[in-house]
């Protein structure tokens, strides 16, 4: 069956839930994939099945009338012992449920062009997990594309300045899973006293926007540094403790550190250009994942 990979925000964490700019690419070491044979592993995380999953994945998709799947086929082999073989860490900010949505809209969807439809599926899909989807995990995921996207409009960037980019990083793992929800319902109260909120949403803009085809280059190093600084004083809560003193190192270096996602646990990103932070690392006792 078909394999459809991870992915990491790398510019918009928070900021598009108000409808700014994010960048969002797959991760090509990870990757999901669904087989029909019975799951080594039956569980896809403490305390819940696969089969209980997909049960009542598709109890949701028949209540939302989300006539585009083969409901009944789905159903039949879920029966089949339909398994999972992933090696997407869940919480980790790494989009585990946007694959798995890509995976089964992959086999039991109704294929259609129009990207903002098939968009607008893997959404409604993808809303069993999170209440309400964008939808951009799993559209990533399905078209193993990297995109710029800004409330329902979406936009091809060039996928050579993003592997410069991601060549210069790497993820930092936390080793702390995160609860996106409820750290999305206290960032909202917690943006109301942020001195550096517009400044951010400036900064993430204009490096999301300069992985455009024919966008002037922002001054990377310089921005994505002042963008580390301003999450580390207004967004100290979403750091970890574990890797405040790291983060403060990297900053000292010249060099950045970014929120992934939703913060508060997960994989972090390190913009390390001259690959000169190996050692810190270390010295730290942290692992890392390249991109």
């Amino acid at each position: 069956m078909k394999q459809f990979p991870g992915k990491i925000l790398i510019f918009g964490e928070y900021l598009v839930l108000d409808h700014h700019v994010g960048l969002a690419t797959p991760l090509a070491s990870t990757y999901c994939s669904l087989h029909k044979q019975k799951a080594q592993n039956p569980k896809v995380s403490e305390g819940i099945s696969i089969r209980e999953l997909m049960d009542n994945w598709i109890s949701y998709c028949v209540k939302h009338r989300l006539n585009f799947l083969d409901l009944k086929r789905w159903q039949n082999d879920v029966k089949e012992t339909l398994s999972i073989d992933s090696n997407i860490p869940i919480g980790y900010g790494l989009g585990s449920s946007g694959a798995i949505t890509a995976c089964i809209y992959a086999d039991y969807g109704e294929y259609t062009k129009d990207q903002k439809e098939t968009r607008l599926r893997l959404a409604q899909m993808e809303s069993f997990f999170h209440g309400k989807s964008s939808g951009i995990d799993p559209w990533v995921s399905y078209s193993k594309q990297s995109w710029l996207f800004q409330g329902k409009e979406l936009c091809a960037v060039d996928e050579d300045k993003v592997s410069d980019f991601t060549t210069k990083c790497v993820l930092i793992d936390s080793g702390i899973p995160r609860n996106t929800k409820l750290l999305v319902e206290r960032f909202q109260e917690e943006r109301k006293q942020m001195e550096g909120w517009q400044e951010m949403v400036d900064l993430s803009n204009a490096l999301a926007k300069s992985f455009l085809h024919l966008e002037t280059p922002t001054d990377i190093q310089e921005s994505i540094h002042r963008l580390s600084t301003l999450q580390r004083e207004n967004m100290s809560w979403l750091i970890p403790e574990t890797l405040q003193a790291f983060w403060d190192q990297v900053l000292a270096s010249g060099n950045a550190m970014k929120l992934c996602g939703a913060g508060g646990g997960g994989y972090f990103l390190l913009y390390d250009p001259g690959r000169q932070l190996k050692p810190l690392i270390a010295e730290h006792s942290l692992t890392f994942k390249t991109l």
